[in-house]
């Protein structure tokens, strides 16, 4: 069955090993098959996804920390302003 995911990473080995002793190999078998349409092998991550099932240590890191936002704040910050100011060219130039 490893042949029908994407494991790059010994993280992603033992989430997969921990998805059939967990969720059942069948249950891992047919989520890799249906979302691995066209030749494509799914990531473990997608699988987990898709499973509604989490490693527990997987788990604690999703909820553990929570996404530093902050540069893409200000990057969207900067767009808007570019954009209002181009919204104000077209204003005057009408």
């Amino acid at each position: 069955m490893n042949s029908l995911i994407r494991i790059v990473n010994d993280e992603d080995r033992q989430a997969f090993e921990w998805l059939v002793a967990n969720v059942g190999a069948e249950r891992v078998a047919v989520a890799a098959q249906r979302l691995g349409g066209g030749g494509k092998r799914p990531f473990v991550s997608a699988l987990c996804r898709y499973l509604g099932a989490w490693p527990p240590a997987a788990r604690r890191a999703r909820l553990g920390k929570a996404a530093d936002t902050s540069v893409g704040d200000l990057h969207l910050a900067r767009i808007r302003e570019l954009l209002a100011q181009r919204e104000g060219m077209k204003v005057r130039a009408h």
